[in-house]
């Protein structure tokens, strides 16, 4: 088991944020995309004709751009190269990196199964669900390629986070998981790390709301948006690295909540770029700890730190 302990003060930074998975060159680089609708006279073709057209290569090159999921009907993977194509929108998205399987989950990150539920470390790098240009190299898809099992997302961390993040075995366990995030009910606790003196303050509640503006989300004080809370508090100073590590609880559930919560109050994450943190060549943000009631047996399940909350219930 990988799990920090309870407390990772005095840790070297690339322990508690764990190194990135490994990844092919050019891994960063955006894919390339191009849409439109089906033309009238390729439907019912198979899928992997499209493919061909469009990027002018051969019958098998097609066909594996399809299988590795770059091809979207009607805001659908589309996976099988033979399957006929409707006249309908697409969008064929083509990685930049050579499409294959290059990333596999390692069993040893497991840290709770049962036939319910199933909880894994998160290697920093790797996203949780399928993008785009890849639908193999993904968390969920190499868990239910290693495991045999059909895994149902409940949540998600960001590919750059990494750390804990459950995952239902079944459908009832992911109706009660959801309900449970919905309301709120999992208590989830990250580190995050941000170069520069730490504030006064300690500790502080950022009452921001979050706000979408085309692909680009912004974090206003009183502004518009979603109501979003995040707890955040200095855990440990860090005289040799010159900056803090901060234990951030999100109250809410919103889409990079916690980065641009801390960015607002002046503490960017460093390697967040997006959000004017320092170039590290990697987000130092780890989904340290997660507590809730297992959604069928009721237990009350706490994984990972840096602490764990002290009244019985766990604050779910």
């Amino acid at each position: 088991m990988v799990v920090l302990p309870g407390d990772p003060r005095g840790l070297d930074l690339g322990v508690i944020f764990d190194r990135p998975a490994p990844a092919p060159e050019r891994w960063d680089e955006r894919p390339r995309a191009r849409g439109g609708r089906v033309p009238r006279f390729l439907a019912g073709s198979p899928a992997w004709s499209l493919a061909a057209r469009l990027e002018g290569c051969s019958e098998a090159e097609a066909r594996g751009l399809v299988e590795f999921g770059c091809l979207w009907l009607d805001r659908r993977v589309q996976l099988d190269p033979a399957a006929p194509l409707p006249e309908a929108p697409f969008v064929l998205t083509v990685p930049p990196y050579e499409p294959r399987v290059f990333y596999e989950a390692d069993p040893a990150r497991i840290v709770f199964q049962d036939e319910d539920i199933l909880v894994y470390d998160k290697e920093a790098g790797v996203p949780s669900q399928p993008v785009p240009s890849d639908a193999r190299n993904n968390l969920l898809g190499a868990l239910e390629r290693g495991t045999g099992l059909f895994l149902r997302p409940v949540h998600r961390l960001d590919a750059p986070t990494s750390g804990l993040i459950v995952f239902a075995v079944n459908r009832l366990a992911a109706s009660r998981l959801g309900r449970l995030f919905q309301e709120r009910r999992i208590k989830k606790r990250y580190l995050a790390f941000s170069p520069g003196p730490a504030p006064e303050w300690g500790e502080r509640l950022v009452d921001a709301a979050i706000s979408k503006s085309g692909s680009q989300y912004f974090a206003r004080e009183g502004g518009p948006g979603a109501p979003s809370q995040t707890r955040l508090r200095v855990h440990e100073v860090r005289d040799a690295d010159g900056g803090a590590v901060y234990l951030a609880e999100p109250l809410t559930g919103r889409t990079h909540q916690i980065r641009l919560h801390m960015a607002l109050v002046g503490l960017p994450i460093m390697g967040d770029r997006r959000y004017g943190g320092a170039e590290a060549g990697r987000l130092y943000l780890r989904a340290a700890g997660l507590t809730f009631r297992h959604p069928c047996t009721g237990r009350l399940l706490s994984f990972g730190g840096p602490e764990d909350p002290g009244d019985e219930d766990g604050g779910v």
